[in-house]
């Protein structure tokens, strides 16, 4: 009996997926449990395993199309499996031949006159999907989110090689296109062009519009790390590892349960605050950056901080983390002080409504006393936060409780 192949619902908030690549083609034999294809969320891009055994008959969804969860996008059957009850398959050698009502452009079709070309560009700008251009007489195949794309671009859609059924032109397609330069340039010595991911197409997309559509404020203050460094090194002494991150993390979680306006989203209009304190913790992970969620962070004591963070950590860095590790946070860390960073600003993480950018523990001069100067460890905190949720006094407030918080002894 065939199987269907549905888009699987990764995490508990997924409502669509695209079909990042299908690492098999039709006619390739599929095991149960063998890596099927990459479905890409706005998140993360994962391998998604084949649920049973046989032949992949037919894929229904090309790379790059976005379809909502428990859609069919392939069937694995068995090699002569009768397939006639999921409709008839064009490369089926028992359907009799029948005329294609929208062939594929033919090499020899006539081109589309250039004085019709200024009308399709000018269809760009939001508007209805535009028709589908006319190639020797016939319409040129494309869906509609593909024509919509070309449009806004000003993509001629016959130049694009299509990837769906039957050559039709995708979305994908679309994004892949790259018109010829009018005269080529050489390359700079040991230059090379390098394709993003479509996780971090997505993320880009994400935080421009984030930037663009948030009017961020930014606020930094000045903290003494001397308790922090006393902290951590007690903490060494009795066979611990504590970073000095975690006891960021700690402090952070102690400070916006006093502050929960700052752990919140910011989502049509209005501010959905946070019961729980998840935190998002910017992640490096060597090829592009991830936020997995702490959560919970504020009923955590400091060893299950350190601990949970080491494994979310590990597991971004190592492509094993689960989607439901990195969505939900209301509100993010990002530190940059391991690189040596003095100082930084970060951009907001959309839907939230704040992120605190932390730089490097580092010997500073500081008044002790009057008149007297001295050196001390001490950091930068730089607050990135939406002035549409947050104005710059309830932001000030909560970076002056976490100052306090961070510089009393016994805190975090």
């Amino acid at each position: 009996m065939a199987t269907e192949v549905v888009m699987p619902k990764l995490g508990l908030t997924m409502e669509r997926g695209t079909i990042g690549s299908w690492l098999k083609g039709v006619g390739d034999p599929v095991d149960r449990g063998e890596p099927l294809l990459e479905v890409v969320t706005d998140k993360v891009t994962m391998e998604v395993e084949a649920q049973a055994s046989g032949v992949l008959r037919r894929i229904l969804v090309p790379e790059g199309e976005e379809v909502e969860v428990a859609t069919p996008i392939a069937l694995i059957a068995a090699p002569e499996e009768d397939l006639s009850a999921y409709g008839a398959a064009p490369e089926s050698p028992a359907a009799p031949p029948r005329p294609d009502p929208t062939p594929a452009p033919l090499p020899e079709a006539a081109p589309q006159s250039p004085a019709a070309r200024p009308e399709r560009v000018a269809a760009s700008g939001g508007g209805p999907v535009p028709p589908a251009p006319e190639v020797g007489g016939r319409p040129h195949r494309a869906s509609p989110k593909a024509r919509r794309l070309a449009a806004e671009r000003g993509i001629d859609l016959t130049a694009v090689t299509g990837s769906g059924p039957g050559g039709r032109v995708v979305s994908a397609d679309v994004e892949a296109h790259r018109p010829a330069p009018a005269a080529p340039s050489p390359a700079p010595p040991g230059g090379e062009s390098v394709e993003l991911t479509p996780a971090q197409r997505v993320a880009a997309e994400r935080l421009t519009a984030s930037y663009q559509q948030a009017p961020h404020i930014y606020l930094e203050m000045q903290v003494s790390a001397n308790w922090l460094v006393m902290l951590r090194r007690g903490h060494q002494a009795e066979g611990r590892s504590i970073s000095y991150n975690d006891l960021i993390l700690k402090a952070v979680a102690a400070a916006l349960v006093e502050h929960p306006r700052l752990n919140a989203h910011f989502v049509d209009g209005r501010l959905q605050q946070h019961a729980s304190v998840d935190l998002g913790i910017a992640t490096d992970t060597g090829s592009g950056l991830l936020v997995p969620v702490l959560r919970g962070a504020q009923d955590l004591d400091i060893a299950q901080i350190a601990a949970e963070t080491r494994r979310l950590t590990e597991a971004a860095r190592q492509g094993t983390i689960g989607l439901d590790d990195l969505q939900g946070g209301g509100f993010t860390v990002s530190n940059l002080g391991m690189f040596g960073l003095s100082r930084f600003t970060a951009i907001i993480n959309p839907p939230q409504v704040a992120i605190l950018a932390v730089g490097a523990i580092e010997p500073r001069v500081v008044a002790v006393e009057a008149e007297a100067m001295a050196v001390r460890p001490a950091m930068s905190l730089t607050l990135s936060a939406d002035h549409r949720a947050v104005d710059g006094a309830a932001a000030a407030r909560f970076l002056q409780r976490l100052r306090e918080l961070l510089e009393s002894p016994g805190s975090p």
